[in-house]
């Protein structure tokens, strides 16, 4: 049974308006937004979560009502101009109606889908949410999310030379056979959280927030791959794993995309990939740890640090 407040919005909104609104915007490529309760469920950390509209859907994606955004502590900033903006207190983006184009903290990036307002009601690309911490999927007529972290990522200033002394502090350099029988160079290290938040790592907010996710209950390996040879190639990474100093083995769970491809896919000659293999937590008896590479058929390196 809907509450009060909705059964009198229903009465007092027009659906209709919103309909129409929508087909003389784009005919073919947006559906209606109703309001809760007619098409769409919100599922929030594994709860059932009420929001007043239903998402609007284009070919492009979904465009989530602000309301969304405000439940996950993003506030929604000149809503009812045409360039709204949402932020915390460690990102800003600055959006354009009409315009897949966004302000991310000053770099210009491109959103699935334009946002727009209809009857004074401002909905937004879902793609944003990630931006901010926030998983989010999409299964039929439920939309899924989870927040990733409850604290903002803090970004820590490093200079590159700070930042290559991470590698050399927790890492190592070597050559990593690839398919084709092509070698690349690959600088490994294992990541903490100093590492995630560095300036030097370019990744979005979402994916920091999705790293710091994993490494609650995994071991990441961050591997930086560099293809010197004439050759294409991908890194076999279905054969590494870890063997820690009391002989425990960690074997692959999953390997990160970072946005620039798996590590496992081709890369071209002169070409630079970097990529993330998750591992189980290793034991806390542990001291050091090496990783093995079968396509090697020895280690490749051992970790100077785990810690």
């Amino acid at each position: 049974m809907k509450s009060k407040l909705l059964r009198t919005l229903a009465a007092t909104l027009s659906v209709g308006a919103l309909v129409t609104a929508l087909v003389a915007a784009n005919p073919t490529t947006t559906s209606a937004a109703n309001l809760t309760g007619g098409n769409y469920t919100y599922v929030i950390d594994g709860e059932e979560v009420t929001f007043l509209f239903d998402p609007v859907v284009r070919k492009e994606g979904l465009l989530l009502p602000t309301e969304v955004f405000q439940h996950f502590g993003i506030k929604v900033q000149d809503a009812a101009t045409k360039n709204p903006s949402v932020y915390t207190d460690s990102l800003t983006i600055k959006l354009t109606l009409g315009s897949t184009q966004a302000d991310m903290g000053g770099t210009v990036r491109t959103v699935s889908t334009a946002p727009l307002r209809l009857n004074s009601r401002l909905f937004l690309p879902s793609d944003l949410l990630k931006e901010f911490g926030v998983e989010f999927s999409q299964d039929g007529t439920m939309v899924v999310m989870r927040e990733l972290t409850d604290e903002p990522v803090a970004l820590e200033t490093q200079t590159p030379s700070e930042w290559d002394a991470y590698f050399t502090n927790r890492g190592f350099t070597a050559n990593v056979k690839s398919d084709g029988n092509a070698y690349m160079v690959g600088k490994v290290a294992l990541l903490n959280a100093a590492m995630i938040n560095s300036t030097q790592f370019p990744i979005t907010y979402g994916t920091r927030a999705k790293l710091h996710s994993l490494l609650q209950t995994n071991t990441l390996v961050l591997v930086d791959l560099s293809n010197t040879t004439n050759r294409s190639g991908g890194m076999q990474t279905a054969g590494a794993y870890l063997l820690d100093d009391q002989r425990n083995q960690y074997d692959l769970v999953q390997v990160f995309d970072l946005g620039q491809g798996l590590l496992n896919a081709k890369l071209a000659p002169g070409a630079d990939r970097m990529g993330v293999l998750v591992y189980p937590k290793l034991a806390g008896t542990a001291t050091s740890a090496s990783i093995f590479y079968d396509a090697n058929m020895a280690p490749l390196g051992t970790f100077p640090t785990i810690k």
